[in-house]
C-alpha cells in the first residue's frame, strides 16, 4: 500500500516523532518525512537520549555537543523539520528509568504539539537489539493511547495542555512484522541520504562498527573500497538505495520505506461497514 489520500494531504497538520537517538529517524523514515514536510506538515521529533556513546573515537561530551547542536539540527534543516527536543536521557541506559517517566513526557509532548500522525518504533518488532529503541516504542505506543484521555496526567491542564488524540501511527523497525504501508520516497532519496551524513559521528561509527566486524572475523578491510571512514557517502548511499530499493519493489515503486500503519477509529469503521 503505497499511501492512502488522507495521508496524502497538505491540511498544515503536525507530525512527531519520538526516537531513541540522533540519527533513528534518518534511518527509518527520512524519506517519508521530507515527503510529508514538502507537503505542509509541521515536522517535529523528541530524541529521548544524549547520545554520548555511539563513538569509538570521541569523548562523551564533545558526542553530545556534536550529535545534537550540529549534526541533528543539519539533519532536520535538510529534511524540513520544524524543530527537535533533545530528553537527555543516557545513551543506552534508558530501561533504568521508569517507563511511566517516559511515557509521561510523551503524552505531554503530544499534548502540546497536537500531532495528527506519529512516527516510532514498533514495539512488537522482533529482534530489536538496542534497549532503548524497546523503551521508546513501548512508551511512545502507550502515549499515544492515553494522550486523548483526561484522567491521565490531569495536571497538565494546569500548563494549558488539552488530551489529544492521535488519528495515524507509523510503526517502524529493523526487521517488521504484518508491515502494510510502503511509502514511495523516490523524490526524496537524496534528501534522505543528505540527512543521514550530515550525522557525521554516527556514519564513522557505522564504517568503525563494520570495519571492526570483518577483522573480528578474519577478513581484511582494506580491501573493501567504500569503508572510507572519512569519505563515507558511497557506502551510506549504497546501503540506503539497496535497501530502499527492496522496500520499493514490495509496491512497485523504485525507493519505498515501510511502516506497520495504525488508524484511530478502524474498529468503527468497520463495524460501519456491516451496517
Amino acid at each position: 500500500m503505497c499511501g492512502t489520500k488522507r495521508g496524502e494531504e497538505a491540511m498544515g497538520d503536525s507530525v512527531l516523532i519520538f526516537s531513541a537517538h540522533a540519527d533513528d529517524a534518518e534511518f527509518f523514515c527520512g524519506g517519508t518525512i521530507a515527503k510529508l514536510a514538502s507537503k505542509g506538515y509541521d515536522v517535529y521529533e523528541v530524541i529521548t537520549t544524549n547520545n554520548e556513546r555511539g563513538s569509538y573515537e570521541l569523548d562523551s561530551a564533545t558526542l553530545v555537543s556534536q550529535s545534537r547542536d550540529k549534526e541533528a539540527r543539519e539533519a532536520a534543516r535538510i529534511l524540513g523539520k520544524k524543530d527537535v527536543f533533545f530528553l537527555e536521557y543516557p545513551d543506552g541506559f534508558l530501561a533504568d528509568y521508569p517507563i511511566n517517566e517516559i511515557r509521561e513526557k510523551f503524552i505531554r509532548f503530544i499534548r502540546r504539539l497536537k500531532p495528527r500522525i506519529v512516527f516510532t518504533f514498533d514495539p512488537w518488532a522482533p529482534n530489536e537489539p538496542h534497549p532503548d529503541h524497546r523503551v521508546v516504542a513501548t512508551a511512545a505506543m502507550e502515549a499515544v493511547s492515553f494522550a486523548q484521555m483526561p484522567l491521565f496526567h490531569p495536571e497538565h491542564k494546569d500548563e494549558g495542555l488539552q488530551p489529544h488524540l492521535v488519528t495515524e501511527i507509523y510503526y517502524f523497525a529493523k526487521d517488521p512484522v504484518r508491515a502494510n504501508k510502503v511509502v514511495d520516497i523516490g523524490e526524496f532519496i537524496d534528501k534522505k541520504i543528505d540527512a543521514l551524513c550530515a550525522h557525521d559521528s554516527q556514519m564513522k561509527l557505522m564504517i568503525d562498527d563494520i570495519t571492526l566486524t570483518m577483522k573480528a572475523l578474519g577478513m581484511d578491510p582494506e580491501k573493501v573500497a567504500l569503508l572510507d571512514r572519512d569519505n563515507y557517502r558511497p557506502a551510506v548511499e549504497m546501503f540506503i538505495r539497496a535497501w530502499a530499493n527492496k522496500v520499493g519493489a514490495k509496491a512497485g515503486v523504485e525507493y519505498g520505506e515501510e511502516f506497520r500503519y495504525e488508524q484511530a477509529g478502524e474498529l468503527i469503521r468497520e463495524l460501519t461497514d456491516l451496517l
